[in-house]
């Protein structure tokens, strides 16, 4: 009976598989992108991120990176969104002439609204319009371990983000956690889980919304909750940086692992920037620093940071140097101001 039952379930996931190789895949676009130097390239564009165009070729496994500066015309037939220097947002097909054929205009986005042209240099992001909301998520998932043997001290820490962005919306997630101890001593772990959602309003401001989870055994915190929201505004946004500044109000709620520590309610200012820093397809920086100070708690201040330099490796894997810093003016009885965690670990992007 069980021979029976292997067998049918076999020639099912067989059939199915036959199904699946013989539906014809999707056939790739043929963009054409020629390079200043004269190299021609038919292959399907896939982005511009950071001042660099990936092209995916028939002949190469994976994309290849092209610099932006270099490139001297694209022809594509490929849905995008894109966001210029000025802060414009605009979904069509794309294409970039020589500037001798249209000086400082040789890019044109061809929208539904009508054609849009910018110079190149002015173009900060290009990115595949996908059918479906998963497919359009961008982020980068990232592990580190180390042990030390002399003391039997572990450390552990994960790390995962997801974005998504469209003409009128942005919305981002982010989980950090890390874990430290020694065989027969003491251990600490933290975990912070972030939301940050918006609408843009204009070019260059937006409104967002702010979710904040903590624990942290360093501070005592069995959950700081974090909630609220303001206005946002770009300062600068380049191929090579972006920096925004933001400020609102929150309310937050805490609980604490010490048991004669009742919890605490509080309705706190904010105030952040966010910088970030690319160099053509090689590192990244980028940096956070959230601010709050306390309304009905006047004179308590608390501090989040988090700064994460990444180093491309082959593919889409990378290495980060992480630093997480929570400070609080006021903590718990016996608890530390800072809640520091600094970290290596090896990722992979999506």
């Amino acid at each position: 009976m069980t021979s029976y039952i292997f067998k049918k379930r076999f020639r099912i996931a067989l059939s199915f598989l036959m199904i699946l190789l013989c539906f014809p895949a999707q056939a790739k676009r043929k963009d054409l992108v020629i390079m200043k130097n004269g190299d021609r390239l038919t292959g399907e564009v896939k982005k511009l991120e950071h001042g660099v165009l990936y092209v995916d070729l028939d002949y190469v496994s994976g994309s290849i990176g092209l610099d932006w500066l270099k490139v001297e015309r694209v022809q594509s037939s490929g849905g995008f969104q894109v966001v210029l220097k000025n802060g414009e947002r605009v979904a069509g097909t794309i294409e970039k002439v020589t500037p001798a054929e249209a000086p400082d205009k040789d890019f044109s986005i061809h929208a539904a609204q009508g054609e849009v042209r910018a110079a190149a240099p002015d173009v900060v992001t290009v990115e595949s319009q996908k059918r479906s909301f998963w497919r359009q998520l961008t982020g980068a998932i990232d592990f580190g371990y180390n042990f030390t043997s002399g003391n039997s001290q572990t450390s552990l820490s994960a790390d995962a983000n997801a974005n998504y962005l469209s003409t009128k919306w942005l919305a981002g997630a982010s989980v950090d956690s890390s874990f430290s101890g020694q065989s027969g001593g003491s251990s600490s772990n933290l975990m912070e889980i972030q939301t940050l959602d918006g609408r843009f309003l204009s070019r260059n401001s937006f409104l967002v919304g702010l979710g904040d989870f903590l624990h942290s055994s360093q501070q005592d915190l069995s959950l700081r909750t974090t909630l609220g929201g303001g206005y946002g505004r770009y300062l600068i946004r380049t191929n090579h940086d972006t920096l925004a500044w933001l400020g609102g109000i929150v309310y937050t709620h805490e609980n604490f692992e010490t048991s004669d520590q009742p919890g605490d309610q509080n309705v706190e200012a904010l105030l952040g920037l966010q910088y970030q820093m690319f160099r053509f397809d090689r590192y990244n920086l980028q940096s956070q620093l959230l601010i709050y100070p306390g309304l009905t708690d006047a004179g308590r201040i608390r501090v989040t940071t988090k700064t994460t330099f990444t180093i491309k490796l082959v593919n889409n894997f990378h290495t980060d140097f992480s630093l997480l810093n929570n400070f609080d003016s006021s903590p718990p009885f016996n608890a530390k101001r800072n809640g520091l965690s600094v970290s290596n670990s090896l990722g992979w992007t999506f």
